[in-house]
């Protein structure tokens, strides 16, 4: 399951207030046991949440018991939906306001090259099909955002290549070239045979340099996020 980025900013904060709390406990000589007690459960609790917040799919021994708990993609007339271990995320064909596509090395701690956002104009449905843990019932729920953004990776999503597909489909998005998701990173190589050994020769040519592309895009007004992605965005003709 993908890190839980949110869960673990909120637990950081509660962290550092608590243990400022502690430093001040300390400084004005506050001897009483049950505060210091509960301030102790409130780090530790939530040093517990920040560490869950980051277990993902590497600790898995296989690629089938990985794949369990990443997304799968469903689709029909109305909407398409992720599905996961935990819930499903149902997000309408009416609500989809702009489509990019990132192309690039992974980063640090990240796994995928090719990733969606998607721009809603509609908070999508969420389908919670596990309880709730505990802490999450006492976070604070995120901001709401101008057009909620809903990602999908070639890593985190098994059936990431039918999405492209999908979209041209439900959306009537045309002329899409289609080798725009082939890209593939690091400098271009020769190999020859030179005594019965196959050697790779480098070049200075790069395979591909990354892409940010806008794909689909209703064109309504913004002033955040999404203004500046389509400031920074190729279109694809």
């Amino acid at each position: 399951m993908k890190p839980n980025y949110l869960s673990a900013s909120y637990s950081f904060i509660i962290i550092l207030i608590s243990c400022g709390l502690l430093y001040k406990l300390y400084i004005n000589n506050v001897n009483n046991i049950f505060i210091w007690g509960i301030v102790f459960i409130v780090i530790a609790a939530f040093i517990f949440v920040f560490i869950s917040s980051f277990k993902g799919i590497g600790i898995f021994k296989t690629e089938k018991e990985a794949n369990k708990y990443k997304g799968k993609l469903s689709y029909n007339n109305d909407a398409y939906m992720v599905i996961t271990y935990s819930k499903d995320i149902v997000v309408s064909w009416n609500s989809v306001e702009a489509i990019f596509y990132i192309n690039s090395p992974p980063l640090d701690g990240e796994y995928h090259n090719k990733e969606y956002r998607i721009f809603l104009n509609n908070d999508p449905v969420i389908i919670n099909k596990r309880p709730l843990k505990w802490y999450d019932t006492i976070l604070p729920s995120p901001k709401k955002e101008e057009y909620p953004m809903i990602k999908i990776d070639d890593y985190y999503n098994i059936d990431f290549d039918t999405f492209l597909p999908s979209i041209e489909r439900f959306l009537m998005i045309k002329n899409i070239p289609p080798g725009f998701l082939n890209g593939k990173f690091g400098n271009q190589v020769d190999y020859v045979k030179k005594e019965n050994t196959v050697i790779g020769v480098p070049h200075n040519k790069l395979l591909m340099t990354t892409g940010f592309y806008v794909l689909y895009d209703k064109g309504s007004h913004s002033d955040f996020e999404l203004k500046e992605y389509r400031k920074n965005a190729t279109i694809l003709r």
